[in-house]
């Protein structure tokens, strides 16, 4: 769990670090992109943690996303509660093709961003009409985060590999400890 959360942590302050090199504007009729790495790679490391692990994990990022970036105060960890459920029932029916981890990753990022839409639209934060919302945020949004998303799931794959290994290691010593206690009684 320590790798996983050590690859989100870095996904969202590359997240940061994207919004920080193409600010955001407030201007309702600006194209906008929301970078959304550090959710799609919680959610692919979700996907092999079980329930309580991956639930814990998707409010502490939430909070450290409150904290951090929006400066809110629990908004997106409740969002981020609310997204783990949405992802345990998805997974549950998916396999672990490129395009479903993509789909989900997107979808995820899409239900996202329409929480929060309409958080903002109920607490008269914006006025902004679902069209506007639609192609001016949630457009760019997916697009861009579809093609970074690709390489999260590659990446995400490459450490699924090196955790798996080392466990067979790991494993193969502990087996080999046991067969030499054994041979010497």
């Amino acid at each position: 769990m320590l790798f996983h959360s050590l690859f989100i942590l870095a996904c969202f302050l590359l997240d940061g670090l994207i919004m920080i090199l193409f600010p955001n504007s407030f201007d309702p009729y600006a194209m906008t992109f929301v970078p959304c790495l550090g959710l799609s790679a919680l959610v692919l490391a979700s996907r092999h943690m079980d329930k309580t692990d991956s639930l814990l994990m998707f409010l502490m990022f939430g909070m450290f996303y409150d904290f951090f970036v929006t400066r809110e105060y629990l908004i997106y960890a409740l969002i981020f509660v609310l997204l783990s459920f949405i992802v345990r029932i998805w997974s549950n029916h998916m396999m672990e093709s490129v395009l479903e981890c993509l789909l989900l990753a997107i979808s995820t990022i899409f239900v996202k961003e329409l929480i929060v839409y309409l958080y903002m639209l109920m607490s008269q934060v914006t006025q902004m009409r679902i069209a506007l919302w639609l192609t001016n945020r949630l457009f760019l949004t997916l697009l861009i985060n579809g093609f970074l998303v690709v390489v999260i799931i590659f990446a995400s794959r490459t450490i699924e590999d090196y955790i798996l290994l080392r466990e067979k290691r790991i494993r193969k010593e502990e087996s080999i400890s046991w067969l030499d206690l054994l041979s010497k009684h």
